[in-house]
């Protein structure tokens, strides 16, 4: 097996720094650096950054945590080859983690499911700084990765889940699965589970709402709102019709970006990803029901009543403020008028009345900032970060302000 330099490798490197310069001069020098390099190789740089906030969440567990697995939605992928890390390791990851665990261990051992309709894989960097990584566990029977610690370090474990694509559009639903339960037994209790029933809020191909991100005339919008339009068009309230190019669009993640020839207003800013919270005070701004209701758009108004989605999609957060079909794609805003959510989906009536006798009420669902920025990054588009600490403008401010970058999408066939 091969070693790894860990930090008590690296202590002992540096007691030893004397003796090396002191024979720098001697033939034995050069033996001695051999021997040292067979003993302690180095391994490649890394791409990998640790310091970056995890896309999908950090978590604290300790031994014999109730809610076993712990199960989190990640869209998994990146353009970092994850091959250059260990000879284990395969497929192409983010540069920040997914998802970051720190677990005090006890006497249970500690493992790693990831479960996609697609082939995905699974790399791990653990307290001690080891690379361990699967891409097929022996148990799958549909090519998922799993990892096991049996004797478990206390401290962080940075999770990644990769993809057979370089291309960081080509993002993958998952979901992984943290837990104290033995391998075989999660493979055969959540093999083929599915992700959960989401009813989308938009009529696809006719009509969405966008709003604009840079002065570039960049459009953040949902797939669904565009997917299968052969042309598309965009207008702000007051401006003329302008016809958008489709840029970019990712399936798993329910975004699209679109670009205008131009724009000379004030664009959309985003908040830190850090103001969402539950129970903050927020607005959406869209064009429902466009050939029904009011041409001018509509403005609602609610709070985060809940920091996941379905099935703790983490990718998403629930919303009080209503939406309709043709909200989809629009911001949704913090007190301070900054974008803090796209707005995705409703829940499926129809389902809860089926599975669980009662009606879904007001429970709507928008995508996370932190996974919009991430997709206009990938695509290398700029936009804005305001700072914390806004002051809280009157609802009225905030919707004359949404106005100015906020436009009807709509599309033909």
């Amino acid at each position: 097996m091969v070693k790894l330099i860990s930090k008590s490798n690296k202590r002992e490197y540096k007691s030893m720094c004397p003796i090396l310069l002191a024979e720098l001069a001697n033939k034995k020098f050069w033996q001695l650096l051999i021997v040292l390099l067979f003993q302690y190789p180095i391994s490649s740089a890394l791409a990998q950054n640790f310091d970056l906030d995890p896309y999908f969440g950090q978590f604290d567990l300790e031994s014999g945590f109730v809610d076993d697995p712990h199960i989190v939605s990640i869209a998994a992928g990146g353009s970092l080859d994850a091959s250059d890390l260990s000879s284990d390791c395969v497929g192409f990851i983010s540069e920040a983690p997914d998802v970051s665990i720190n677990y005090d261990s006890s006497s249970f051992s500690l493992n790693f499911a990831a479960f996609s309709e697609e082939d995905i894989t699974l790399v791990i960097n653990d307290p001690l700084g080891r690379w361990v990584c699967n891409d097929d566990f022996a148990e799958s029977e549909e090519l998922n990765p799993g990892v096991n610690f049996e004797d478990p370090e206390s401290g962080k474990y940075d999770i990644w889940l990769g993809v057979y694509s370089s291309d960081e559009d080509d993002l993958i639903d998952a979901n992984l699965l943290i837990s104290e339960l033995s391998l075989d037994l999660i493979f055969e209790t959540y093999e083929g589970e599915g992700s959960g029933t989401i009813e989308e809020s938009s009529v696809s191909g006719q009509s969405g709402t966008g709003f604009i991100v840079n002065e570039e005339g960049h459009i953040l919008t949902n797939h669904h709102v565009i997917d299968g339009c052969t042309d598309i068009i965009f207008q702000i309230r007051g401006s003329e019709i302008q016809r958008a190019v489709l840029i970019s669009t990712n399936l798993p993640s329910d975004l699209a970006l679109l670009k205008l020839p131009s724009f000379e207003r004030q664009p959309a800013i985003f908040a830190p990803a850090s103001a969402v919270k539950m129970g903050a005070e927020l607005v959406v701004y869209g064009f429902p029901l466009s050939d029904d209701l009011s041409a001018q758009g509509n403005f609602t108004s609610g709070i985060v009543s809940a920091m996941s989605g379905l099935n703790d999609d983490l990718t998403l957060f629930q919303m009080t403020a209503p939406v309709q079909p043709g909200n989809s794609g629009g911001p949704v805003l913090s007190t301070a008028g900054r974008v803090i959510g796209v707005v995705v989906s409703t829940a499926d009536q129809q389902f809860f009345r089926d599975q669980r006798g009662t009606d879904a009420q007001n429970i709507n669902f928008a995508i996370h900032s932190a996974i919009a920025m991430r997709f206009l990054d990938t695509n290398n588009v700029s936009y804005e970060v305001e700072s914390p600490g806004m002051n809280t403008l009157s609802l009225a401010d905030i919707a004359s302000m949404s106005q100015e970058f906020t436009g009807i999408v709509r599309c033909s066939n």
